[in-house]
């Protein structure tokens, strides 16, 4: 069987979500600053998947070197075997969430002071 691009897995899932009912008209949710894992939201009704956590977040690209990525990609490689499965999944995408997390708290915790 041949192997399916993640362009393609995103664009199916994403057809999926809108054959779907749609719910009460409601914004994304923003990721929270704690740092922490983010939990899917939930779903209004019984029969209604939740989105999952990736499509709530706002698409942002940023340029990043070969070694920040190969450093990335081996970190979430790592914790990924470290939590033997449990929670959501740590991406680079995650990693990089989280960072933007502490430098924002760190930015501002100086700023207040």
């Amino acid at each position: 069987m041949k192997r399916k691009r993640l362009a393609e897995l995103v664009r199916e899932e994403a057809g999926d979500l809108q054959e779907a009912p749609a719910p009460r008209e409601e914004r994304p949710r923003e990721a929270p600053h704690g740092g922490g894992l983010e939990a899917s939201p939930p779903g209004e009704g019984q029969g209604e998947r939740p989105l999952p956590p990736y499509l709530t977040y706002v698409r942002k690209e940023c340029r990043l070197r070969p070694d920040q990525l190969d450093a990335l990609t081996a970190l979430a490689r790592r914790l990924n075997r470290e939590r033997k499965g449990k929670g959501e999944r740590i991406t680079e995408n995650t990693l990089i969430r989280w960072a933007v997390d502490l430098l924002l708290e760190r930015f501002t915790d100086r700023g207040e002071q």
